[in-house]
């Protein structure tokens, strides 16, 4: 056979058949194929039958806390009122009366000392002398003590009737000041006498004082005005009154003059 006959009987192969030929391939997808997720659904609680009311629950978790913190009411204490310096007063004057509030406001005589008092009586005017203390049948006008009183929270008309109603005191006991003070006032220091305690008494004014009361003394509180032209007890209400005002002032007249034991 001639070379160009073996050539012609050379198959080739056709496009086709190489596609038909190939083989499949041998990978198969590992991830699973995918649909719609199954809802998972909701499991409902029946409600409980044997659940007390709320306000049966209310009061046993109260009850419990209540036994656990030892508040019930059988334990807890009674509140006690605090003491004041109002406790050991007797008798005291009235400053204010308020009848809406149904307060007054007096002043203790033994010390000097504002306290506010629920009103018994609601007629009680100012000026008036009260009894405040421990006895309570005593009480006629003024029940329980309430606290003690500013002078700053004061009305203006209380203000201005404080210095009148401790000069109207000191007037009363004239002859308990006559004796604790006027008769008995020396120097404090070598430039200041006890006189100078007084508002408007300089040094000049106090020495002639000094002189005029010589070794016998005032008699009298009207002795001791008209001798020295003065008005002792306005002066020396003003000086409580100061006091009152300023806790930080030395030396206290209240303080060595009070309480009047006559």
């Amino acid at each position: 056979m001639s070379g160009f006959s073996r050539d012609r009987n050379v198959k080739i192969p056709k496009k086709s058949d190489k596609k038909s030929s190939a083989k499949p391939s041998q990978y198969l997808p590992t991830r699973p194929a995918e649909g719609r997720k199954e809802v998972v659904k909701k499991v409902e609680h029946k409600p409980r039958t044997n659940r007390r009311p709320d306000n049966q629950r209310r009061q046993s978790q109260t009850h419990r806390g209540n036994r656990g913190r030892g508040n019930t009411s059988r334990d807890k204490p009674q509140r006690q009122r605090r003491p004041t310096p109002l406790d050991d007063e007797v008798w005291a004057r009235v400053i204010e009366n308020d009848s809406k509030t149904n307060v007054i406001v007096a002043l203790g005589e033994s010390k000097m000392l504002l306290g506010r008092f629920a009103a018994k009586n609601s007629n009680s005017s100012v000026g008036d002398r009260i009894y405040v203390g421990v006895d309570g049948d005593k009480r006629t006008d003024v029940g329980d003590i309430l606290g003690m009183a500013k002078m700053e929270l004061l009305s203006n008309s209380a203000a201005s009737d404080l210095p009148l109603i401790i000069q109207l005191f000191i007037e009363e006991k004239a002859a308990h000041f006559i004796k604790a003070f006027f008769n008995i006032a020396g120097p404090l220091s070598l430039k200041q006498h006890a006189f100078e305690l007084l508002p408007g008494i300089g040094k000049k004014k106090a020495l002639q004082m000094v002189e005029v009361r010589g070794s016998s003394g005032f008699t009298s509180i009207e002795h001791l005005n008209e001798s020295c032209t003065i008005d002792a007890a306005e002066l020396l209400a003003k000086r409580f009154v100061a006091e009152m005002g300023d806790r930080n002032l030395q030396p206290r007249l209240t303080e060595l003059l009070l309480p009047v034991t006559a």
